[in-house]
């Protein structure tokens, strides 16, 4: 693309106001705005006497007693964290007792799943052994440098989940508290000693010192009142505290800008310092600048149907968990948010339910998922998303929209553990459809059986090239799902970096092998995708719903998903044209044992056989293809890479890919069947799609 193109388009997408913030950005970055701002200073350079009000005591002991006697109103009461008897293992590895004994010897946990195999080096990357400068400011640090690799996976241990997990086994019999306290400590000594003000990588993103920061402060308060919170590690806290806020106040305007989640987490972030430190001279400014920020931005982020800007099933529940924070901080200021504001969280509350399986809590990998959940509280697995869904729901509410269960410590924490139960629902009896038009989602469910197709039209930046992808769940498992995302920055490996956000990784058909839109930097494709649905249906036999798109020049994809009410689809592809193309569609399945014969692929899944059966359309019949038809698991030969997954950010897994190739003149024609009843006989012709005794409708292709 040209760079007049780009420009234009930037201009056309993005406006003008983004495009006059980015430039004055940029324009401050030459004139030296970050270096006189953000100059290095030593902890013991930062005076109670200059960040506080004249009535604050200077003075190390005086200031730690003056702090224990204040209490700031806090989720919990300072130095009093909940008593609960709930088991300390559910789901997560390691479990909590396992990574508290890690944590006693100061090894970190990345992603809340790898555990670093040396103690914490707040330097070095231990996933990649790669290295990033402790000694240079931060806004002179490159966001991307091989040398440097993956910034989201070296700066995890500074996202301080260690500190949530003490602050949780204090609540806990079976762990001795004083040990955990020192724990805690240890932990936040080693930070502050490698990390003084503005100095290296963790000082880079505003997002990080927030979240970070919110973390440390469960810790804080749970252990206040212990031995191991002298005066010299609460005061010291305290200027951690006051230049996490200086930090993001000096630049939220760039995070404002990205128009994601990073707004959410700055905002929440000063917050978070005004409503526990409100001694500080610019607790109230700052307060108030993230007060109005979270304010605009839930009113801007959150569609009408409650989906979310990003696209993205995971910064949805990020986005939620820091709206749900600076709700609650509010709350506590005895200034809480507008009737409106609070609802426009629930609606994107419940539209986060309504694409999250029922058996396990789980949604479709969709979109950016780069491994965040700023408040890790209960032993629910990371794909688990009833904690925030449930604690959400009780915050704006008063309800519970889940079963009672181990997600529900993360109400014992941050409150309404005594909120009204939820009102059972039992899945639909038959096929339906639930849609989100304004985010372009749609849900087909029956019973156990459930499906999310994407049609969108993008009025924000898309995430992925993932235009018409459907994930396919059966009785809680995602048996044909999304690729994912494994790791933004992978120098070493940029072709692999590539396929998880290309077409190629989503269970869709791709057109002469590449996508309808260019990824012109990081995190910005052009043009962007105009996908819509165009028809749907429900009824007692099948739920149908069709949508197209048109992106790929002289090509229109029209995708069209039948759930029956056993529970098997029927897919049809049309690809529309005049035109000569080699169109590839694919399904990626779970890594289990599968056979290909004879046009029908049979995959082993935990819960039983699944089947993909397939026919083509191109010269005016159907048949079942044979040498077009490949299976592929975990290729990365140097000229292909198929076969991929990332359940969890930074951890490749092979994924068994059906590719069916289909080369030729337009129009063509790919049918899918997709059942859990592989013994039904199945019939495809021009009449329809047979599945046992109920026929799903298939239009001529024109």
């Amino acid at each position: 693309m040209s760079p007049v193109r780009r420009a234009a388009l930037i201009l056309r997408y993005l406006g003008p106001g983004f495009v006059t913030r980015r430039l004055r950005i940029a324009l401050e970055k030459r004139l030296g705005h970050a270096k006189r701002v953000y100059r290095h200073r030593p902890w013991d350079s930062i005076h109670f006497s200059e960040i506080c009000g004249e009535s604050t005591p200077s003075d190390i002991d005086a200031y730690a007693e003056f702090k224990r006697a204040q209490a700031a109103p806090f989720v919990f009461p300072f130095g009093e964290p909940p008593k609960f008897s709930r088991d300390s293992r559910f789901e997560r590895s390691p479990d909590l007792a396992e990574r508290v004994e890690l944590a006693r010897h100061m090894r970190p946990i990345y992603l809340f799943r790898q555990v670093a195999p040396e103690p914490v080096d707040w330097s070095l990357n231990q996933l990649s052994g790669k290295r990033w400068p402790l000694d240079r400011d931060w806004f002179e640090i490159a966001d991307f440098d091989p040398r440097q690799g993956d910034a989201r996976t070296h700066w995890d241990p500074a996202r301080a989940a260690w500190a949530l997990d003490l602050a949780r086994g204090a609540s806990r019999t079976g762990f001795d508290s004083p040990v955990l306290a020192e724990t805690f400590w240890r932990w936040v000594d080693s930070f502050v000693a490698h990390n003084p003000p503005y100095r290296g990588p963790h000082w880079k993103c505003g997002q990080e010192s927030s979240v970070r920061l919110l973390a440390l402060c469960f810790g804080v308060w749970a252990f206040g009142r212990d031995a191991a919170t002298t005066p010299a590690r609460l005061t010291t806290f305290a200027k951690l505290a006051w230049a996490t806020g200086y930090r993001v106040a000096h630049h939220i305007g760039y995070a404002i800008s990205q128009k994601n989640n990073h707004a959410f987490s700055e905002a929440v972030g000063l917050m978070l310092v005004a409503q526990l430190f409100p001694e500080f001279r610019e607790a109230a400014r700052w307060g108030a600048i993230g007060r109005r920020v979270l304010e605009r931005e839930i009113d801007r982020q959150i569609y009408a149907d409650g989906s979310y800007v990003q696209h993205s099933f995971n910064y949805h529940r990020v986005m939620l968990e820091m709206a749900g924070m600076g709700l609650r901080l509010a709350d506590l200021s005895g200034r809480p948010f507008s009737s409106a504001t609070v609802q426009r969280v629930a609606r994107a509350n419940a539209f986060l339910i309504s694409m999250m399986d029922p058996i396990g809590g789980r949604v479709p990998n969709y979109g950016h998922n780069d491994g965040a959940q700023p408040l890790p509280l209960t032993e629910c697995d990371f794909t688990d998303y009833r904690p925030t869904a449930q604690w959400i729901s009780v915050l704006t509410t008063g309800r519970k929209a889940l079963p009672d269960g181990p997600w529900d410590e993360m109400l014992d924490w941050l409150g309404g553990a005594d909120a009204a139960p939820a009102v059972a629902k039992a899945p639909p009896a038959k096929p339906s459809i639930e849609a989100h038009d304004a985010g372009g989602y749609f849900a087909l469910r029956c019973g156990d059986n459930w499906g999310m197709l994407r049609a969108h039209t993008y009025r924000d930046r898309p995430a992925q090239c993932d235009a018409l992808s459907l994930d396919v769940w059966r009785n809680g498992v995602n048996v044909l799902g999304d690729g994912g995302t494994f790791q933004y920055y992978m120098p070493d490996n940029p072709r692999l970096e590539r396929f998880f956000g290309s077409t190629a990784g989503h269970n869709t058909v791709e057109i002469d092998g590449g996508d309808p839109i260019e990824k012109v930097s990081r995190f910005l494709y052009l043009p962007w995708p105009t996908a819509r649905a165009t028809r749907r249906v429900d009824g007692d036999a099948f739920a149908m719903i069709e949508a197209e798109h048109a992106d790929y020049p002289g090509v229109t994809h029209r995708r069209r998903a039948v759930l029956l009410a056993d529970g098997s689809w029927v897919v049809v592809d049309d690809l529309l044209g005049e035109r000569d193309v080699t169109a590839r569609l694919r399904w990626r399945a779970i890594d289990v044992p599968n056979t290909l014969a004879d046009g029908r692929w049979r995959i082993d899944t935990p819960i039983g056989e699944f089947m993909v059966a397939l026919a083509t359309l191109g010269s005016g019949e159907y048949v079942f293809p044979a040498e077009s038809v490949d299976v592929l698991r975990g290729v990365d030969d140097g000229e292909r890479i198929e076969g991929w997954a990332a359940p969890y950010y930074a951890e490749l897994r092979p994924a068994p890919t059906l590719i069916v190739t289909l080369a030729g003149r337009l129009p063509l024609r790919f049918v899918s069947v997709l059942t859990p009843h592989a013994d039904q006989p199945i019939v495809i012709d021009n009449s329809g799609v047979r599945v046992g005794d109920v026929v799903a409708p298939v239009e001529a292709l024109s």
